[in-house]
């Protein structure tokens, strides 16, 4: 059931449309419909932090809608109790899956970072792209020098 809520909102994406009630708004009310815009889509993730800009478009405590864009490599990361589907909406990346992560540190709760991965499995992100990440699953978002990336995650509660 997650699987087609998760290719349902892809859809959605893809054709422009986010049911939510405002880009701004984390939380937004039942019914509340709201259209972001590629425009939209860019300004919203403009303000980089370590070569990644990210806005929830919602943010709950089961689910959550995240707009990502990144202009480097990001770290390797393991959310204990989240899976990640992402929707990729323009640039080119590799996900690396799977395997060990080397220099594993905990930085919050159920959450987990590295420096390296060892043993995953890749996979090459272009517009369309729909890949999901299972919970407690170690990824590593990799983009080659002058490449960037945008996309819209959407984050499920196991």
């Amino acid at each position: 059931m997650r699987l087609v809520l998760c290719m349902l909102c892809a859809g959605i994406m893809l054709t422009g449309f986010v049911l939510v009630s405002n880009a701004q708004n984390q939380n937004p009310k039942p019914g509340e419909v709201m259209y972001v815009t590629p425009q939209e889509a860019v300004e919203l993730t403009s303000n980089l932090t370590d070569h990644a800009g990210t806005h929830f478009l919602v943010r709950k405590d089961s689910y959550g809608q995240e707009l990502v864009y990144r202009d480097a490599s990001g770290v390797p990361e393991v959310h204990r109790d989240w899976a990640d589907h992402f929707v990729v909406l323009e640039g080119a990346a590799t996900l690396v899956i799977g395997g060990t992560v080397m220099g594993e540190k905990d930085t919050g709760p159920g959450e987990k970072r590295g420096t390296s991965i060892t043993g995953g499995k890749s996979y090459a992100l272009a517009p369309g792209t729909n890949i999901t990440v299972p919970p407690n699953t170690p990824h590593w978002t990799i983009l080659k020098p002058g490449d960037h990336f945008r996309a819209v995650v959407f984050k499920l509660k196991d």
